[in-house]
């Protein structure tokens, strides 16, 4: 089943029709649907499709590429393999003469070895030979995007020459429900909490009839496809360097972010450009997120990381500490015991928070202020000797001077008037910062509230969770 993805086929559509050969570029996290969408695009055109292969030498990338090349034309085996992907790519010259189709490469990271000799033999075979044949496209597909965006995107070779740039993100919560049209709500809000908007896990979840008997036999079985997961996507991203491991693991332990140096000291690494190229991989590939305060620059140094892959904070709160077990054999109903412990509690809190993070356009929709212009994010402050810190992850700056501060709640018993007096502290902190904004205090729960917080005067209103399947969304970065 093909879910959502209008934009970006129209978009890869538009691109194909152009009178002009093209270059297209897509990029996005391992599982995010890249194949299934240019598949899905490509329905009735014609195309070439060759995908490199994981972890193999140069040579056998250009041994898979001719294989494919003659299988899918019908063209005798090439006799003499060429040395060279310069001679690679030539031999598509007389297959596209004689029909013209668009070439896709797929995992291009791969089938470059991670460098970027490959681009400049691509360019000049395209710039001199296939881009003259009328009807001819290209497209690149890449799961490492810090490879796509430095190498293809912004690289020296074909710096300009791209017509459409596509990063893939996740599905929305309301697209969820569409890969899984038998769960209810809260098992919908459950499924898109512990993996994410990512279509190759919800398509897995569907195969069973409930989201705790799915992740039971995925996650906490031996031989369970999340169980080594982890280790797929490290390795094929970032290969054996520790530093991107150490650095997710410490951000693993501190759910609501943490500053460079801090992260740099409690990770072990160095706080060179090293790390910086780390944390920019690590952004690139949707694994974690670099946050500011939502009134600070861009170029402010008061940046926080926070660790954002559903997946991987799943796997860290609640799967590694269990690997020993699960790997031995020994692992029963694991999962089932977890969910009555403080740590799935404590986890699912955080993961509602970031949920909704994640459709603060929706929230505002909701809300009736989305014809306002407005801006959102966190505001943080750090605590200092004689200053008491505060984070609020959820604010709206809006054009109309009015501040609207969420808090976010998941809770299995009633929310009471605890919650409103937390949220007066944050807007009292706020009102000292912003003395001519007007607060506005909003709180979003998954669950119910008392009716001390239902009619409190304190609070502009209470929103109950159902409206992020509402109605349609779209999907934010946070």
């Amino acid at each position: 089943m093909f879910v959502g993805r209008e934009n970006e086929i129209s978009q890869l559509r538009a691109t194909l029709d152009r009178p002009k050969p093209s270059i297209s570029v897509i990029y996005g996290r391992r599982r995010v649907g890249k194949s299934a969408l240019i598949i899905k695009a490509f329905e009735n055109r014609s195309a070439l499709y060759f995908e490199g292969l994981e972890n193999q030498r140069t040579s056998e990338q250009i041994s898979n590429f001719c294989l494919q090349l003659t299988k899918q034309t019908g063209a005798k085996a090439v006799e003499t393999q060429p040395e060279t992907w310069r001679q690679a790519f030539l031999l598509l010259e007389p297959v596209l003469k004689q029909k013209p189709a668009c070439i896709v490469f797929d995992e291009f990271q791969w089938m470059a070895n991670y460098r970027s000799a490959i681009v400049s033999d691509l360019k000049m075979v395209w710039d001199q030979y296939l881009s003259h044949i009328s009807g001819v496209s290209l497209v690149m597909c890449g799961s490492i995007a810090s490879y796509m965006l430095k190498n293809v995107v912004k690289g020296s070779a074909l710096y300009g020459r791209t017509d459409r740039v596509i990063h893939l993100r996740e599905f929305s919560l309301l697209e969820t429900a569409k890969m899984l049209p038998g769960y209810g709500k809260d098992e919908l809000l459950d499924a898109y909490m512990i993996l994410g908007g990512i279509p190759k896990y919800q398509e897995l979840l569907g195969d069973y009839p409930s989201l705790y008997l799915a992740i039971e036999e995925l996650g906490f079985r031996e031989n369970g496809f999340l169980v080594d997961e982890f280790d797929r996507i490290f390795v094929s991203h970032f290969g054996k360097n520790k530093d991107y491991t150490r650095i997710i693991g410490t951000l693993a332990k501190h759910p609501y972010g943490m500053f460079r140096k801090t992260l740099a000291k409690s990770a072990g690494v160095d706080t060179g450009g090293g790390l910086t190229r780390n944390l920019n991989d690590l952004e690139s590939a949707g694994f974690i997120h670099a946050i500011k305060p939502i009134f600070k620059q861009d170029n402010t140094k008061l940046i926080k990381y926070v660790l954002t892959d559903a997946y991987l904070r799943f796997y860290y709160s609640l799967m590694r500490p269990e690997l020993v077990r699960i790997k031995s054999g020994r692992s029963t109903l694991r999962f089932a015991a977890l969910v009555q412990k403080p740590v799935f509690h404590s986890w699912r809190g955080r993961a509602f928070e970031l949920t909704c993070m994640q459709h603060a356009p929706l929230i505002a929709k909701t809300l009736g202020f989305h014809g306002i212009e407005y801006d959102f994010g966190p505001f943080f402050k750090a605590a200092r000797t004689k200053t008491v810190g505060m984070q609020a992850d959820l604010v709206f700056n809006r054009a109309d001077n009015v501040l609207t501060l969420c808090e976010m709640k998941y809770s299995q018993s009633p929310i009471g008037t605890g919650v409103i007096k937390d949220m007066n502290k944050k807007a009292d902190f706020l009102k000292k910062y912003f003395p001519s904004k007007t607060i506005q205090k909003v709180l979003i729960y998954h669950g119910s509230v008392t009716s001390g917080v239902s009619q409190s005067p304190y609070i502009y209103q209470a929103i109950n969770s159902d409206f992020l399947l509402s109605d349609k969304q779209i999907l934010s970065s946070i």
